[in-house]
C-alpha cells in the first residue's frame, strides 16, 4: 500500500525525559481548529541492530523498516530498541527519541507513538528497558528484524509479549534458525508469526483444496520434492514441514528439496501419494495446482508490502498452531540428519 503519512513531529531525548517529551509533542499538535486523536490497539516492540540512520530525522527511523504502513494499518506504540551487543554490564540505555506520526485529513487527524532507544547494556536488562515504555493493559508483539540464525532471540525480551514477529527469508542458516526456534515452541511460550509462512498461505490453501477432505489424514506412503528459487530455501523447508507434519510420515524423513536456476517461479512442488500425483507451483501472482488428468485450478497471490503482512499478524490474536507443527517438525528432521 502506498503511505499514509500526513505528517511527523519528532524530537531528540533522553530515555529520563522520554513520557514527559511526548506529552510535549501532543500539546504542539493540538490545535483548536484541527484537533487530533490519540491511536493505540497493540504495543510493538520492533529489535533491531543500530544503523547509521539520522536520529533527527524520525522517517530515517521509520521508512526502513515500513514503520509508516504498519501503524496506520494498525495503530501501536512503536518502541524501537537498537541494540548494540556485547556489553555484559548493566548500563542504562544512552540515546533516545521520540516521535508521534501524524494520519488523517486535517479534521479527523490521529497520531501513533514512536519511541526510539538505542542501548549497549548486557542483554538481561533489555526487558526492563523495554517495560518502561510498553502499556500495561495493550498486547504486546515483539518484531525480531534481525537474522535469528545469527541473533538469537533473547528470551526474555521476546517472552515478554505475546507473539513473536520475524522472517525466515532473512535466514542465513536455516538450521540454526529452527534451533533457535524449537525451545519456544516446545514449551508454548509465545505465539510465532513467521512473515515468509504467511507468504505460502495461498499455496497451502490450494493444496488442501486439491487434497479433499481426507487429504490430511491419508495412510498411504508420501513422498514430497520440492525447487525452490535462489534465495527461497526457508520457504521451500517449511512447505516441506507443513506437508509432512499433518500426515503419517516416518519420523526422520526428509524431502527432497532443490535449488533452481529459473527464477520465474518461487517454488514448485510434487507430491506423490500412492498412484496419484499433485503438481503445484508458487509465482509473485498466483498458484498454479494441476493433478493427474483434471484441469490445473488457478488461485491468486494477494500483492501485500511488508507493512501489509506485519499489520495484518499484529490483527491475529489466534495460536497457529500449524506453524508449531511445521517448526517442530523441521527441528526433529535436523536433528537426525
Amino acid at each position: 500500500m502506498a503511505s499514509a503519512v500526513a505528517d511527523r513531529a519528532w524530537r531528540q531525548s533522553t530515555p529520563e525525559r522520554i513520557e514527559p517529551d511526548l506529552a510535549a509533542l501532543w500539546r504542539d499538535l493540538a490545535r483548536p481548529d484541527q484537533p487530533i486523536a490519540r491511536a493505540v490497539m497493540s504495543n510493538l516492540v520492533v529489535f533491531c541492530s543500530p544503523t547509521d540512520a539520522d536520529h533527527a530525522d524520525a522517517g530515517a527511523i521509520t521508512v526502513p523498516l515500513g514503520l509508516n504502513d504498519v501503524a496506520a494499518l494498525h495503530p501501536s506504540r512503536l518502541i524501537v530498541l537498537e541494540h548494540e551487543p556485547g556489553r555484559r554490564t548493566p548500563d542504562a540505555p544512552f540515546a533516545a527519541g521520540v516521535g508521534i506520526i501524524t494520519f488523517g485529513p486535517p479534521h479527523a487527524r490521529y497520531g501513533v507513538e514512536l519511541i526510539v532507544v538505542r542501548s549497549a547494556c548486557a542483554e538481561a536488562s533489555l526487558p526492563s528497558i523495554v517495560r518502561r515504555f510498553v502499556r500495561g493493559d495493550l498486547p504486546t508483539t515483539v518484531w525480531w528484524t534481525e537474522d535469528l540464525s545469527t541473533t538469537s532471540p533473547l528470551d526474555a525480551l521476546v517472552t515478554m509479549g505475546r507473539q513473536l514477529l520475524y522472517d525466515s527469508r532473512r535466514w542465513d542458516d536455516l538450521r540454526r534458525g529452527v534451533s533457535a526456534l524449537a525451545p519456544l515452541v516446545a514449551g508454548r511460550r509465545v505465539d510465532l508469526a513467521d512473515l515468509n509462512w504467511r507468504r505460502l498461505s495461498p499455496l497451502r490453501q490450494a493444496l488442501e483444496h486439491a487434497a479433499g477432505p481426507a487429504g490430511s489424514t491419508s495412510r498411504h506412503e508420501v513422498t514430497v520434492r520440492i525447487v525452490h528459487r535462489r534465495g527461497e530455501a526457508a520457504l521451500a523447508w517449511l512447505l516441506a514441514a507443513s506437508l509432512l507434519a499433518t500426515r503419517d510420515h516416518a519420523a526422520g524423513a526428509a524431502p527432497e528439496i532443490e535449488e533452481s536456476q529459473d527464477d520465474d517461479a518461487v517454488l514448485s512442488v510434487v507430491i506423490r501419494h500412492g498412484t496419484g500425483e499433485t503438481t503445484a507451483t508458487l509465482t509473485s501472482h498466483s498458484v498454479v495446482v494441476a493433478q493427474g488428468s483434471a484441469p490445473p485450478f488457478v488461485v491468486g497471490v494477494p500483492i501485500a508490502s511488508e507493512g501489509d503482512a506485519v499489520a495484518a499478524e499484529l490483527r491475529t490474536l489466534s495460536h497457529d498452531s500449524r506453524l508449531d507443527d511445521a517448526i517442530d517438525a523441521l527441528a526433529r528432521w535436523f536433528a537426525v540428519a
